[in-house]
Formats: C-alpha cells, sequence, structure tokens
C-alpha cells in the first residue's frame, strides 16, 4: 500500500472518529472577541492551510480546532530480532514489513471565560476591559487535554484502521502539550498538544530475480 494511502485512511479515520460529533470553540470571521462561535473540527494533512489575506500570526487562529496529521520517520523495511538470537549472535528477522510513524497536533480556541459585565462593556468607547476576561489557561488545557485523552482511547481500542494496512504499534504511543526546551509553549488563545504513535505496515515484496537466478 502506498504511503498516501495509509495517510489518507488514517485522516479518514480520525476526521469520522475523533471529530465527528465534537464542537469546540472557533475564532470569529470578524475578529470580534465578544461573539463565541463553535465549529466542527477538521483534519489536515501535513501543513495547515492558510487563508487569503491573513498574516502569519492569524493563520494558526484561522484553522482551530483541528488535528494536523504529519507523517515522521518511518523505516522501509522493518527487522525485529528475537530474544533467543540477541544472546547467541545470530542474525534474522523475526518480522519483515515498513513502519508509519506520525505526528498529530491538536489545537483549540480558548478566548477565554468571560466575566459579569463583559457583555456590557462601552460599545462606543471600542475599549476592552481585559480584566472582564480570565483568560482560559486551564480550561483551555482541560478541553484540550479531553480530546486528546479520547483520541488515546480511541487509537487503543481500534488498534487496526480501517481501509488500510496500518496496525497500531501501541507501545510507541506518547503525548504531551507542544513544548520547547522543557518548557510548555505558551499561545494563548491557541493550545497545542502531540500525539504521536507509530504504525506496523505491509511490505508487498516480490522474489529478487537476481538471486533467484542464482539458486536455479
Amino acid at each position: 500500500m502506498r504511503t498516501r494511502e495509509r495517510l489518507n485512511g488514517l485522516r479518514a479515520w480520525l476526521q469520522s472518529e475523533v471529530c465527528e460529533g465534537r464542537k469546540y470553540k472557533a475564532r470569529p470571521i470578524d475578529g470580534d472577541i465578544r461573539t463565541i462561535i463553535y465549529q466542527k473540527p477538521r483534519v489536515f494533512l501535513g501543513w495547515a492551510p492558510r487563508r487569503p489575506g491573513q498574516s502569519e500570526d492569524d493563520d494558526p487562529i484561522s484553522v482551530l480546532p483541528s488535528i494536523l496529521l504529519m507523517p515522521s520517520v518511518s523505516k522501509g523495511k522493518l527487522q525485529e530480532e528475537r530474544r533467543f538470537d540477541k544472546y547467541r549472535n545470530i542474525q534474522r528477522p523475526k518480522d519483515l514489513g515498513q513502519t508509519l510513524a506520525v505526528q498529530m497536533l491538536f489545537g483549540i480556541y480558548e478566548p477565554g471565560t468571560r466575566l459579569p459585565g463583559f457583555s456590557g462593556w462601552d460599545e462606543d468607547s471600542k475599549e476592552l476591559h481585559i480584566d472582564l476576561i480570565r483568560e482560559g489557561t486551564e480550561e483551555g488545557l482541560f478541553t484540550l487535554y479531553d480530546w486528546v485523552d479520547d483520541c488515546i482511547t480511541k487509537l487503543l481500542g481500534r488498534k487496526a484502521i480501517p481501509n488500510t494496512d496500518l496496525f497500531l504499534n501501541e507501545e510507541t504511543v506518547e503525548y504531551s502539550p507542544y513544548t520547547d526546551r522543557y518548557f510548555i509553549v505558551d499561545k494563548r488563545p491557541c493550545y497545542y498538544a502531540f500525539v504521536n504513535a507509530e504504525f506496523w505496515c505491509y511490505a508487498d515484496e516480490g522474489p529478487d530475480s537476481a538471486l533467484e537466478a542464482i539458486l536455479n
């Protein structure tokens, strides 16, 4: 199976199993933070798209909530040794196949909790009283991790991704907030977390013609 088929199959599974039926906060198109709107999360493959006319700083917010599915370092031919072989210096493969490693970047938009009086602030002055918003650090983190936990539960429960040859290597599933040098990256009102996983794949290998000729 080709990599494009595997990634498209995994994206379709994420969209139906991890995004369908959910609605999270999204940035209003007009930028008016007094307005709270909700939308269904989307899954993007490789790179998050940009909207025309928006600056680079605005782009991440425009596509949240979303999951960014990114292929990572994978093995073209997986060969695992047995414990018996390891201590007797015998080199022979236990399994032959490929792997597909992916990073899934979960992102949500959480502008914070509106305090009493926020909805009645003076529209004529156009001055926003920031003290009427409690930035949703905890709310954003908990919403993000509830989503991540649900994804991990679905992955470990399903193991095999439908319509693909992907089979989850459970020991490789990792999750973490978006960090830089061991510090959580603070990009409020955007909150990010990673789910990393590796899948086993089938390597469709035929007989080696040169070797076959020698043996014959």
